[in-house]
């Protein structure tokens, strides 16, 4: 049984165990500070985006003195949403959608991956982050990084709304319209609707296989969804918008195509101007039981909207408990038993599917504190690399006053995520990836142990016309500790307490003391010798088997 009441107080320890699963931790200080705090309190303002996390950085933002906006793809209007700054600060990934280089891919991971280190807001990073397993949308088909930024946007603004709201905004999405080929789906006249979306929004998105629909139910929502595709902005002088070669806004608007007039004139896929297409179908349908005519919408809905909507309310147990699995793999535990499921999917109902309530509910409860669940997930390769570099990196302000600026690495390490199991921007299909120990293998564990290299061992690199020499990761071993370690153990223990690894035996951490000071121990962080043997014990913490769980 899943208890789901809060609990009345909580421990350092406890908050940490909260920081990792709903952001990407916090320091021992920082823990003790919000551990201070009344534990419901806290965990609401965290969600809601006003509580420590967001405090901490308050400061360094409010004084920068070259304040920058992230370029407008999609705002948001999430009911209480947080006005937290879209950029943590300036980096060298600008997203500027007005450029050729809208396509690289690379750049693009690298400022996802920047901004989860440094964004002010960690739990909306951690949930854009969810978000984007379950609604799995990859580059290698869209081909076009603006757009899929675009998606991460929404998800990430529109991380804890309804769930029924979100799933109309990503089957909106112009990625997915790509990914899925909603864009070739016509059921106007004679047309055979295009059924992949339709499937795939039950299958993977809401209620999961053969759960609850049918093949005819499928065939029905196709032609509610036709048509659903989006336009593009352009001037005279751009030909093909979608080519990397042109210069043109990388976003795209959500349109219904269905003949009537387009206000960018121009269809990305046909590559001409004109007016828009008629590929939305007419008439009735019948759609998990029910009757919706897809010509006529409800106000401010799209044609076949309503029917789309219907999923989280014709069948809202299967769609409950469908969500439900999805968020203990990623938040709680992957061994839960199916009452646990079951009282989890029906908090979900009796919230009637609001996710920041859900949410709430869920990392308040005694369940999700409750120690059989602490170390229960091995962690993604992304959240996991992210982790560290927050543990160990420098923070903004310092990264930022460095020459060159201390957080170029990610261009060169975000490459690596593929291999540790996690191309971020690009799964390779619809279904994402699998959590908790897929994670592992003899393959990505190799990659992680190079990521944890470039974090923990202040590995250089040298790039650029004129050549520019820096280290991938800035990091300063004298501010990982507060005072002077007087003995081996207390440098492992400050370690243990920064990085954060499940418990390990005590005869492994002896064996790695014994191995870099098997003689007389001394602690100078000026000097060569201390920063390589503390570095090398922050790569072992972070390589060992107690350092993939959180």
């Amino acid at each position: 049984m899943a208890d789901l009441t809060p609990i009345a107080s909580w421990t350092a320890a406890d908050v940490q165990h909260f920081a990792r699963r709903a952001g990407f931790g916090l320091s021992p200080e920082a823990a003790a500070q919000l551990a201070a705090q009344a534990p419901a309190a806290a965990i609401d303002a965290w969600l809601d985006g006003t509580g420590l996390d967001v405090t901490l950085f308050a400061n360094v933002l409010a004084t920068r003195a070259d304040p920058v906006a992230e370029p407008a793809r999609s705002a948001s209007t999430t009911p209480g949403s947080v006005n937290v700054p879209n950029e943590p600060g300036p980096h060298p990934y600008r997203v500027d959608p007005a450029n050729a280089w809208r396509n690289n891919f690379s750049r693009s991971q690298a400022y996802l991956a920047f901004r989860m280190q440094y964004a002010p807001y960690a739990f909306g990073e951690r949930m854009a982050l969810f978000w984007h397993n379950l609604f799995a949308t990859g580059w290698h088909k869209v081909n076009n990084a603006a757009l899929m930024l675009q998606q991460y946007d929404v998800l990430r603004a529109h991380s804890l709304d309804r769930f029924d709201d979100l799933l109309v905004l990503v089957s909106k999405d112009p990625a997915m319209a790509i990914w899925l080929d909603s864009v070739q789906n016509n059921a106007s006249g004679s047309s055979v609707p295009n059924e992949n979306y339709a499937r795939e929004v039950m299958e993977l998105y809401s209620l999961g296989a053969d759960n609850g629909y049918s093949q005819s139910d499928i065939t029905q929502l196709a032609k509610a969804l036709s048509g659903w595709s989006f336009t593009v902005p352009t001037s005279s002088a751009i030909v093909d918008p979608t080519d990397p070669s042109s210069t043109t806004v990388g976003s795209g608007t959500f349109r219904v195509y269905d003949g009537s007039a387009n206000p960018d004139p121009y269809i990305w896929n046909l590559a001409k101007r004109t007016t828009l297409p008629t590929m939305h179908g007419s008439g009735s349908i019948t759609f998990l039981d029910r009757t919706f005519d897809v010509g006529t919408p409800p106000a401010g809905m799209a044609p076949g909207e309503d029917a789309l909507r219907s999923i989280v309310t014709s069948r809202d147990a299967q769609c409950a408990a469908y969500l439900a699995k999805r968020l203990l793999v990623h938040f709680v535990t992957a061994r839960f038993t199916s009452t646990d499921l079951s009282d989890v999917a029906s908090m979900i109902q009796s919230n009637q599917f609001d996710v920041r309530a859900v949410m709430k509910t869920l990392l308040k409860s005694r369940w999700f504190f409750d120690p059989s669940n602490r170390f229960a997930l091995v962690e993604g390769p992304v959240s996991w690399s992210i982790r560290a570099a927050r543990a160990l990196g420098y923070d903004l302000a310092a990264a930022d006053a460095l020459s060159p600026k201390g957080f170029p690495a990610w261009a060169l390490v975000v490459s690596g995520f593929d291999q540790a199991g996690m191309k971020l921007l690009d799964p390779n299909g619809p279904n994402g990836w699998s959590e908790d120990d897929a994670w592992l293998n003899s393959g990505t564990i190799r990659y992680r142990t190079r990521i944890a290299a470039a974090v923990a061992l202040a590995e250089q690199s040298s790039t650029g016309t004129p050549s520019v020499t820096y280290r991938l990761f800035p990091s300063d071993i004298s501010q990982w500790f507060p005072s002077a370690p007087a003995t081996p153990q207390a440098v492992l223990d400050r370690l243990v307490a920064l990085l954060q690894p499940a418990p390990f035996p005590a005869a492994l951490g002896d064996a790695w003391l014994q191995a870099l000071w098997p003689s007389a121990f001394t602690w100078d962080p000026a000097s060569a010798d201390t920063q390589a043997r503390t570095r090398q014990l922050a790569y072992l913490v972070l390589c060992s088997p107690a350092g993939q769980l959180y």
